[in-house]
């Protein structure tokens, strides 16, 4: 069994403390797994010789310290790849190796943005209501990214704020296939966040080894073909972790957007859509359709960071139509679904807050002002409101629902 089958029976989603505790613990032990994962027959092994002299019950102090002594020893291996692992730090090092544009095909656009570039096809966008295939098992790193993956995580961990918790390793979904314009069932299967982080999200730098003195990885080639062409999901190697963004309105005409917070990988201290972050598994569970999939991934992150998650919120009928799809270039041509979510309340009716599990990644509520969302739609910039700067997945879901014009 995989890990998403063992996920479709899990309970909803937690919200607030247990959430943040959870968020926390998976941060360490994601951490602690790298190192443990090359040791684990002499830890284990000492655990059961501990175990075994304990049971044998000598009241001696001899059996107590031979004990203590071979998990020392049994530990040793674990400790000094924590050490290594600090020395590579001094070791790695990276570039700015910012992924190029790319030569277009069929009906394919680079669409340019105030902080990236993604790629898209309005035909694809037509045919985005097409069955998935769930693929159990888990997405794992080539050979030379797997090498890099403790250091790069190490790194993210040194280097970020000090009031951002450190990165957690989370279970997400990731796509395997393009879809195809024509049509037909596309694959899916589990990704996990610091395979990401080892992955899609090396993009934009060339990561050098001091002592050997040459790149031990740059991803750019997984991404672009010698012919300058954008690569297939399904040939580059990569986790592709599925992004989901949806705009929300209100039915008194207001649109409800937030502004990120420091942990927040792809768009901190910007303003983004009502709901963006990753598929999970559990919004695969009764569902086989790509559009219905996305779209409950979508309603999840929307609940999540505007805090509708009270038994009298959660009640509120909120309806997304999926519109988009593209591949983000900046964030490893990770591919990226856009939509417009409809909540059935006005405004004053709604009680946002920031769960305390959210308080990372969402600094503040933005509701844009019903005049103001008729700019938007007749074309304004969304700079000219004057409320900060757009991410990149909010200025696609804006693009796309002016594109409809509806909703």
């Amino acid at each position: 069994m995989g890990e998403l089958d063992t996920v479709t029976s899990a309970k909803p989603v937690r919200h607030g403390a247990g959430l943040w505790l959870s968020h926390r613990f998976s941060a360490s032990w994601g951490w602690a797994r790298l190192l443990l994962i090359k040791n684990w027959a002499v830890v284990t092994g000492t655990v059961l010789s501990l175990i075994g002299v304990l049971a044998l019950g000598v009241e001696s102090l001899g059996t107590g310290v031979i004990a203590v002594v071979l998990a020392v020893v049994g530990l040793i291996p674990l400790v000094s790849d924590w050490v290594k692992v600090r020395q590579e730090l001094q070791d790695l090092y990276s570039l700015d190796h910012p992924v190029p544009d790319v030569v277009l095909e069929g009906d394919w656009q680079l669409v340019r943005c105030a902080q990236g570039r993604v790629v898209t096809s309005p035909s694809v966008d037509r045919s985005l209501d097409r069955p998935v295939v769930v693929d159990s098992r888990p997405y794992r790193l080539p050979p030379d990214l797997a090498a890099v993956k403790p250091t790069v995580i190490a790194l993210a961990r040194s280097q970020r704020s000090r009031t951002a918790a450190p990165p957690f390793d989370g279970l997400n979904v990731g796509l395997c296939d393009d879809p195809d314009p024509t049509g037909g069932a596309v694959r899916l299967q589990p990704v996990r966040y610091f395979d990401m982080m080892a992955s899609n999200y090396l993009a934009g730098h060339q990561w050098l080894s001091r002592s050997l003195g040459r790149p031990v990885a740059d991803i750019t080639q997984r991404l672009i073909s010698d012919d300058g062409r954008l690569i297939a999901l399904n040939s580059t190697g990569l986790g592709n972790q599925v992004g989901v963004s949806t705009v929300a309105l209100t039915t008194d005409g207001w649109m409800l957007l937030v502004h990120q917070g420091v942990a927040s990988r792809s768009s901190a201290g910007l303003v983004a859509p009502s709901g963006s972050g990753s598929l999970e598994p559990l919004d695969l569970v009764g569902r086989d359709r790509l559009s219905d999939v996305v779209a409950a991934g979508m309603e999840r992150e929307l609940r999540e960071e505007l805090g509708l998650v009270s038994t009298a919120m959660r009640d509120v009928r909120i309806e997304t139509q999926v519109r988009g799809y593209g591949r983000w270039l900046e964030k490893g041509a990770k591919p990226e679904f856009y939509g417009v979510t409809r909540i059935h309340a006005e405004l004053r009716d709604l009680d946002l807050r920031i769960d305390v599990s959210e308080r990372q990644f969402v600094t503040r509520h933005v509701p844009i002002r019903p005049d103001d969302v008729r700019r938007l739609l007749a074309g304004e910039r969304f700079e000219a409101l004057g409320q900060g700067v757009p991410s990149v997945p909010l200025e696609l879901c804006l693009a796309r629902w002016r594109e409809s014009q509806s909703f």
